[in-house]
């Protein structure tokens, strides 16, 4: 199995490969539920999943500006000729942001070799920085010294841009973040979940300490001493509100309708 979300990673399989001893978590884990099946469309191709779909009422809120956890630890995949292109045309606004390409000239590129290791680079810089003198991800900007987000996400807002055109900027896994993912060898088909504290442990990171998707852990002292504001109850909705949009601009229509259309089943059972 693989994790479908990760399949271009810079890091290859040492990061998409789901273990052996995973895989059988996982296979386990969705044989055990109640599961909805339903296919995804999967830049323009339809794979068959089996969804998790209880999870989807999973309480959330994507308090981003309000958060300190740096989300963007590495460089997610190899960035499309799409994103390359957008951040040139904007290369002014991603330095000021970011500061990649002034740190670059700092260490002596020149302005050609910056712009040709935007245009080549699997990470965007030469990957003798990456996770050296450059840590998280080079598109990942603080607007203040509390949060971390997205250049390329707020260069885009900035613009004007549709939500739709900002997904297609964006790498699918940071759009669909926490979204897991997980599908067979071939992409014959996948398996759709959620984090859930340890009950799907199968899932490529530890979660539990996440308040985007753990209630429960707003409320703790150890949350609380670095964020007193923000993540408050009244703004936590199911998953499948919170990314209603996201879910349909990267998945389709028919896979959000389906998961809605069996949560609203399964709620009348009750």
């Amino acid at each position: 199995m693989k994790y479908l979300l990760f399949l271009n990673h810079p890091k290859g399989e040492k990061v998409f490969k789901v273990t052996k001893a995973k895989e059988r978590l996982a296979r386990k884990y969705f044989k055990q539920i109640d599961t909805l099946e339903t296919s995804i469309n999967f830049e323009g191709r339809e794979i068959p999943a089996t969804v998790d779909f209880n999870i989807f009422t999973k309480l959330s809120n994507f308090d981003c500006f309000n958060c300190q956890d740096p989300c963007c630890g590495d460089n997610p995949v190899v960035f499309s000729d799409k994103t390359r292109d957008f951040l040139l045309e904007n290369f002014e606004k991603y330095d000021n942001k970011t500061k990649i390409p002034s740190i670059l000239e700092n260490f002596g590129l020149s302005s050609k070799e910056i712009t040709e290791s935007i245009k080549n680079d699997p990470g965007l810089i030469p990957e003798e920085f990456l996770e050296n003198e450059i840590d998280m991800c080079s598109c990942s900007y603080k607007p203040d010294n509390c949060s971390t987000l997205c250049s390329i996400h707020g260069i885009a807002l900035e613009k004007n841009m549709t939500f739709e055109q900002i997904i297609g900027l964006k790498p699918l896994v940071c759009s669909l973040w926490p979204l897991e993912i997980l599908s067979e060898d071939d992409l014959s088909r996948v398996f759709i979940t959620l984090p859930d504290d340890f009950t799907n442990n199968f899932i490529t990171e530890d979660y539990y300490n996440i308040a985007c998707i753990n209630l429960d852990f707003t409320s703790s002292p150890f949350f609380r001493r670095s964020n007193p504001v923000g993540f408050e109850e009244k703004n936590y909705v199911p998953f499948y509100l919170a990314y209603k949009d996201t879910i349909i601009f990267t998945l389709g229509e028919n896979f959000y309708n389906d998961i809605v259309k069996k949560i609203q089943e399964v709620g009348r059972d009750a």
